[in-house]
């Protein structure tokens, strides 16, 4: 799996303000910046199926007319995102956000493999507001969020694992099947160990779901939640853990 350093893979909206904002038009630009996300082998979330679902891959090459990315190890996700009439390419660089979307996609051959192929977007955001920095986890050390049962549940407790954490929230991922999280859905008292800071208390709130396919070919649900009002000690204890694993990922580069 290819490693990131950046930021969490959800679609952004904005208003006409902000988006006018944070979107680059000039072609020049947009390859160098699709180029830099080839060269770090950050990973693309590729939105499809009227954004329902998305697939993680990753970018292979970019020039002035086109893009290619890796396709999926499922065959029926690349038939569903080839029948698609709108794709949301995501994906971050120097932890900055890129987002733009395709209306047509094609199956094509790059440097000996199969890939899809985009048109090079006319523009794209380029988001680099603090309100969408997160830090995706590290897989050699992974944290997760325990989440006390409630009082009658079967379970005694829920511990995702997290994708991604920032001083917004978290994306947590289960599996497919699971049906504890659902967009609304608030959870007290939840627990996150963070390694040689201190253990993060918070309440989250469930705001979006997403049915994921893994670079493996893994199928999850990712559940996008919100820290609800994080008081100052946990603010500081997350602060002290984004800034570790920053400066970790920068010694890497």
């Amino acid at each position: 799996m290819a490693t990131t350093k950046d930021i969490p893979l959800k679609i952004e909206l904005l208003s006409d303000g902000e988006d006018s904002e944070f979107r680059i038009r000039s072609n020049k630009e947009i390859q160098s910046i699709l180029r830099g996300i080839v060269r770090t082998g950050a990973l693309v979330a590729l939105y499809y199926d009227n954004e329902n679902d998305f697939i993680l891959t990753t970018l292979l090459g970019a020039d002035e007319q086109n893009v290619w990315l890796n396709v999926s190890s499922r065959e029926t996700d690349n038939q569903r995102i080839l029948s698609s009439h709108k794709i949301i390419f995501v994906s971050s660089h120097l932890q900055v956000k890129v987002q733009f979307v395709a209306h047509r996609i094609e199956n094509a051959w790059f440097k000996n493999q199969n890939a899809f192929s985009l048109p090079i977007p006319n523009s794209l955001l380029h988001l680099q507001r603090r309100d969408y920095f997160r830090l995706l986890v590290p897989v050699k050390k992974p944290l997760t969020c325990v989440i006390p049962a409630r009082p009658g549940a079967p379970l005694l407790k829920n511990c995702p694992t997290i994708m991604d954490i920032g001083g917004g929230g978290v994306a947590l991922v289960c599996q497919e099947h699971d049906t504890e999280f659902q967009p609304g859905k608030i959870y007290s008292a939840c627990h996150i160990l963070l390694p040689n800071i201190g253990t993060l208390t918070a309440t989250i709130l469930v705001k979006n779901i997403f049915i994921i396919t893994m670079q493996n070919g893994e199928v999850k649900k990712r559940a996008g939640c919100e820290f609800i009002h994080l008081n100052g000690t946990m603010a500081i204890l997350l602060q002290r853990y984004l800034t570790h694993l920053q400066s970790e990922n920068l010694t890497q580069r």
